[in-house]
């Protein structure tokens, strides 16, 4: 069934939805698999799957005939199949239910390519390349102009994170990305090539043939987008209403394409590069990053860049409707932050990963509010919690506890990577975590990046959540601050905060 190639995009979908419904179950359980494969995977007559050989329930010595079937599941140091393990597996430390999404990321991708990811000549090389390299793109060398195809691509990516913590986080989270694009296939299915009855061995050509498309729209959108630099150059003679000095900030390549036309060099590059102007605009000597810290932030860039071409899920908010509710908060937001000398763009951004700039939003353990005040926290910094939804309360209260942890933790830039980690994790935690880095090394860099680097070494806590949040805040900052790169009409979000001062 895996490698038939007379399957439909359609059926595709279908049968791995199953999939991951049967591992959610698993996983509610309790019950983590860690040995999904072809194998493992029965699709009856009546079209229902169904998942074979629920865990490994003990070390087994490898058998003789290990070598002869490349798919058989190697126990011993490792448990799992070559191919299909995921690199926890490989490695040989404590896994969870995220080592089921690798494997299932890697079932996706052999579903719609015929051909394993990591496949090598030996099992060496395949362990080699699964810890190691990434795969080849699913549709070729270009990134697909096609929306389903590209949103496919982008959960196989996301699935075959070598972090766990940049994966999906359950097969709840991967099933709901795929019922949206098994629902935009039908809402498309008479207007773009690609619809669910397309035969998978098609996908490569229908790619290529949208992209090529792609391409000469691009064409004609780089030439009008020439006119119009020369049009801002004198524009950016005469002072704008909603501009304000910034900072620190090192002007930047211009972009004269929509990010989800970018190819993948390109998107690193365009995010290695306004990572440094946004650590430029929180303070003083910010930090070059690594190649892992950039691809980190890019993964959060890549989920909110799908709501900018509407293919948002049915809970989440269009990415222009969450930043347009943040155009009128803000000028309260800098007031505030302004009077406790804390950058504008840490008050501007923290509200977006924290509440989507949802003024009364509430979340389960009772944080409220656009920035996620605990009701004791609130009232400690003198918010009722009958006004824990009014901005002109809160926005004061934020910008103080920020202050309190400047004071406690510096207010460079790098520091403020772990100012902004302390909103998450509560202050005593990143010191915590700061000590046991430098009984490791006393010459450790202290900022946030470190810490993620080394997040192997920490608590499990902030290996699935900490990991992510000031990469996130970075993606929601790089794009307020290219609104035109993503879509979004409006104006960089840092220039509506009107009479105050940037840092």
């Amino acid at each position: 069934m895996i490698s038939d190639r007379t399957l439909t995009l359609g059926q595709v979908l279908d049968v791995f939805m199953q999939l991951l419904s049967g591992l959610r179950a698993a996983h509610a359980a309790g019950i983590v698999h860690r040995d999904i494969k072809p194998e493992n995977i029965m699709l009856r007559s009546d079209g229902v799957l169904k998942i074979l050989d629920f865990g490994i329930a003990k070390l087994l010595e490898p058998t003789p005939d290990a070598a002869i079937n490349p798919t058989r599941t190697e126990t011993g140091l490792m448990m799992g199949t070559v191919g299909y393990m995921s690199p926890e597996q490989v490695r040989g430390v404590a896994v969870d239910e995220r080592t089921d999404i690798w494997s299932c990321g890697v079932v996706l991708y052999e579903m719609l390519t015929s051909r394993q990811p990591f496949r090598g000549a030996t099992n060496a090389d395949t362990l080699v390349a699964m810890l190691e390299r990434e795969p080849q793109p699913l549709f070729g060398s270009q990134v697909p102009a096609d929306r389903v195809l590209h949103r496919i691509q982008s959960a196989v990516i996301i699935a075959l994170s070598k972090d766990p913590a940049m994966r999906y986080q359950s097969a709840a989270d991967m099933l709901d990305d795929l019922d949206e694009m098994r629902r935009e296939l039908q809402r498309s299915a008479a207007l773009d090539e690609v619809s669910s009855a397309t035969l998978v061995s098609e996908l490569p050509a229908l790619a290529a043939r949208s992209q090529s498309k792609s391409d000469r729209r691009q064409k004609f959108f780089a030439a009008s987008a020439a006119v119009l630099v020369l049009f801002f150059i004198g524009a950016l003679l005469i002072k704008r209403p909603w501009q304000s000095r910034q900072t620190n900030a090192p002007t930047t390549t211009i972009v004269t394409k929509p990010y989800l036309q970018l190819n993948e060099a390109e998107r690193l590059a365009f995010v290695a590069a306004q990572e440094q102007r946004i650590s430029a605009m929180m303070g003083d000597h910010p930090v070059k990053l690594n190649d892992e810290a950039v691809q980190a932030i890019k993964h959060h860039i890549d989920r909110y860049a799908a709501r900018s071409e509407g293919l948002n899920k049915p809970s989440e908010d269009s990415l222009q409707t969450s930043y347009g509710r943040a155009a009128p908060q803000i000028p309260t937001i800098a007031r505030a932050f302004h009077a406790r000398k804390i950058p504008i763009v840490i008050g501007i951004y923290l509200p977006m990963i924290e509440s989507d700039y949802r003024p009364c939003f509430e979340n389960e353990i009772g944080a409220k509010g656009l920035f996620q005040f605990l009701p004791t926290t609130a009232e400690r910094y003198g918010v009722k919690r009958s006004e824990m939804c009014d901005v002109e309360k809160v926005a004061p209260a934020a910008a103080h506890y920020l202050a309190d942890r400047m004071a406690e933790l510096g207010d460079d830039s790098q520091s403020m990577t772990l100012v902004l980690l302390s909103y998450n994790r509560g202050a005593e935690a990143v010191f915590d975590a700061l000590r046991r880095l430098r009984e490791a090394d006393v010459n450790y860099e202290r900022n946030f990046w470190t810490l993620f680097a080394n997040r192997q070494k920490l608590d499990a806590t902030f290996q699935r959540e900490s990991a992510g949040y000031v990469p996130n805040f970075f993606a929601a900052a790089i794009i307020g601050e290219n609104p035109d790169v993503f879509d979004l009409h409006m104006p960089p979000l840092s220039t509506l905060a009107t009479n105050q001062s940037a840092f």
